[in-house]
């Protein structure tokens, strides 16, 4: 059974229509009582209203994403904590990976989530291609949304 851990760059694809979107859907849609959707909340709300500031969404449609997402988040999501641990970690992941801040956050997390469940697959959902690299090198399982086969990769994934 694997553990998904979903960064804003995959995690938007559910509130947004983009690249990409129909494989976050394939892997939200149905899910079994199982599966495990880890993400940690700020930076899609952080996103979501500099969009609406920016005018690229209007002020309708974030509140209407952002209500949306905290129902997911009651219902779907597991939030992660930003614990000491995390930042901790995540602080070495920047000096390792030299990844932005928010990202080596989402990989600190997902390797803490790992670590505790040992027996389990943890896939980091993400389309951002910095962070794919990363955790590949942590020997973490990844899925890009946008890739070519990642909806087979998902059905693969549903198998395991």
């Amino acid at each position: 059974m694997p553990v998904f851990y979903l960064d804003t760059s995959a995690l938007v694809k559910r509130y947004r229509s983009e690249a990409g979107t129909e494989v976050v859907e394939q892997l939200l849609k149905n899910p079994r009582p199982e599966d495990r959707f880890f993400l940690s909340i700020l930076e899609l709300t952080s996103g979501i209203l500099r969009l609406a500031k920016a005018g690229q969404l209007r002020d309708a449609t974030a509140t209407q994403i952002l209500a949306q997402f905290r129902s997911d988040v009651r219902e779907l999501y597991k939030v992660w904590p930003l614990s000491e641990e995390v930042a901790v970690s995540a602080v070495a992941v920047v000096e390792q990976h030299k990844l932005r801040s928010a990202d080596a956050l989402h990989l600190a997390a997902a390797q803490t989530i790992a670590g505790l469940a040992p027996g389990a697959l943890t896939v980091m959902v993400t389309s951002d291609r910095e962070l794919l690299t990363a955790a590949e090198a942590v020997r973490l399982g990844v899925l890009d949304p946008q890739a070519s086969g990642a909806a087979e990769k998902v059905k693969e994934l549903r198998r395991k």
